[in-house]
């Protein structure tokens, strides 16, 4: 039987990945956190799609845990990087229509993504945070 420490040191993580884990789980932490601030709760479920099943207050909160997790696995637990990385480049790509939604509907977040230039910058912003999850996947 092997057993498998988490939170133990991955041999196997070079120093690149190592940092960029840090990175995506410091901000992963931190916007994870924000879902659950009153104000930014409510300005996340103004970009939740339509079609997405539930309340938008829900789906803010939903992706808010998932976040929060993934956040604090990349930071906390080195031998869970490659679930916690693959996990966060599906989570990146899940929340992606909300960007799309929120530029093609112009819905603004006062002084973050409040014009159509800013939301527009945004979209794109989804494939380096993937490619990034990705890299700190590969063993």
């Amino acid at each position: 039987m092997v057993r498998m420490n988490l939170f133990r040191k991955d041999t196997t993580e070079t120093t690149g990945q190592k940092l960029t884990r840090l990175g995506l789980g410091a901000g992963l932490t931190f916007m994870g956190a924000l879902h659950f601030k009153k104000d930014a709760a409510h300005s996340f479920a103004s970009i939740v799609p339509p079609w997405v099943p539930g309340s938008p207050e829900g789906a803010v909160y939903a992706s808010g845990v998932a976040e929060l997790t993934l956040g604090l696995t990349l930071l906390t637990a080195p031998g869970a990087r490659r679930v916690s990385s693959l996990g966060s480049a599906a989570l990146f790509a899940a929340v992606f229509p909300a960007n799309v939604y929120q530029y093609t509907q112009g819905i603004d977040i006062p002084g973050v993504f409040d014009t159509d230039a800013k939301r527009l910058r945004r979209l794109p912003m989804q494939i380096p945070m993937i490619a990034a999850a990705l890299y700190v996947a590969k063993k």
